[in-house]
């Protein structure tokens, strides 16, 4: 590494400001791999609903609509339950600290590597954390009914899930899962289900049996999948006394009058959602194969995403900051997640061009051409 820079690695994807920062290059020739976004940004209809908004002075002049209706109709319409049952927020840690406390849960098991925030989120509520190694043996899948099991066991209240799984892509089929919850209700313990990455998978969601299952809440996001991270929307799908005890503890006006026009734009698009889900499809199981040709261990995946591995000869090539004071290239180092090392890496699945680049610069640092 150039000047002895310490491999301090962001605990997020998306940061590259203080990747920048702190490998004394330009962000604007950084090439992120570690934000797990559809490439290209949104539809076209996003930005020109926000255009016609931002022509209206009125639209900044008066408060966003205290309850979001149109944002929750579209949302409701687009997952097929009732309006009563949507909750909006300004990202899943807000909603997810909201629903532990209406819950009032006691003790949640979440099993790792896991998104961090889930156990600060946890932690900050009072909430008792049971932790749940995945095996890497095992593909990083759950076997659900040793887990509920466990859950039981431990004295849970809650068990917290994630479908796909982040970082490891590994996909739980809903008709497992819509079993798991009538397992767990017969507990008493309520599963959270994290399904931030289901709309590239949305056969595979649940959300749509919440109205029906009492021990169900699911916590969906329109980040990732319709590219508008900036805009900070995410929303639940609860019960609805639960919905609305939760809705009680969130800070007013969660979201923006622009944010609320553009994700409503983002959903109403079905020709852009239909050629993305195909899109990332192709060039997920392309560059998949092109991983494991460079001789890398690739984890079956149903997001936007890869985790990978490399052999334990590479574990001291510094791989992570070569990729990017070499290559300008930003991959997700997986060291800061629990039971993962510096050895893993997970990748978004971007456009061809961007994924051949990033297959010829590991192939680079990997095999000494660099």
């Amino acid at each position: 590494m150039r000047n002895g820079v310490a491999a301090s690695l962001p605990t997020h994807g998306g940061q590259l400001h203080a990747i920048a920062a702190q490998f004394y290059v330009h962000a604007t020739k950084l090439l992120d791999f570690s934000a797990s976004i559809v490439p290209g940004g949104p539809s076209p209809r996003v930005t020109q609903a926000i255009a016609n908004a931002l022509g209206n002075p009125e639209e900044l002049r008066a408060y966003p609509d205290l309850d979001s209706q149109a944002l929750r109709r579209a949302l409701a319409s687009y997952t097929n339950v009732p309006t009563s049952n949507v909750v909006v927020g300004n990202g899943m840690v807000p909603l997810l600290s909201a629903t532990l406390r209406a819950m009032g849960a006691q003790r949640c098991l979440v099993p790792i590597p896991a998104f961090e925030e889930y156990r600060r989120t946890l932690q900050h509520e009072g909430v008792a954390v049971e932790l749940w190694p995945l095996s890497e043996a095992a593909g990083f899948q759950l076997d659900l009914e040793h887990l509920i099991a466990h859950c039981a066991e431990c004295e849970c209240d809650t068990l917290l899930l994630t479908n796909p799984h982040n970082p490891t892509g590994a996909v739980l089929p809903a008709t497992e899962l819509s079993a798991a919850v009538q397992r767990a209700q017969r507990h008493g313990i309520r599963i959270l289900l994290d399904e931030a990455f289901i709309d590239f998978l949305p056969q595979e969601s649940i959300s749509a049996h919440v109205p029906e299952m009492s021990h169900l809440v699911v916590f969906r996001s329109v980040t990732k999948f319709f590219a508008i991270a900036g805009l900070r929307i995410a929303y639940m799908i609860a019960p609805k006394q639960l919905a609305s005890g939760a809705k009680e503890l969130l800070a007013p006006w969660p979201i923006s009058t622009l944010a609320a026009v553009g994700a409503i734009a983002a959903l109403e698009d079905k020709a852009w959602i239909a050629e993305t889900l195909a899109r990332n499809r192709q060039e997920r199981e392309r560059l998949a194969v092109q991983l494991a040709a460079l001789g890398l261990t690739v984890y079956p995946a149903g997001a936007n995403f890869l985790l990978f591995r490399l052999g334990d000869g590479y574990r001291n090539h510094n791989v992570w900051e070569r990729l990017i004071l070499e290559h300008g290239i930003v991959v997700r180092n997986c060291a800061t997640f629990e039971t993962l090392d510096d050895t893993y890496f997970r990748a978004a699945v971007l456009g061809s061009n961007d994924n051949q680049r990033l297959i010829r610069a590991l192939d680079a640092v990997l095999n000494g051409q660099s």
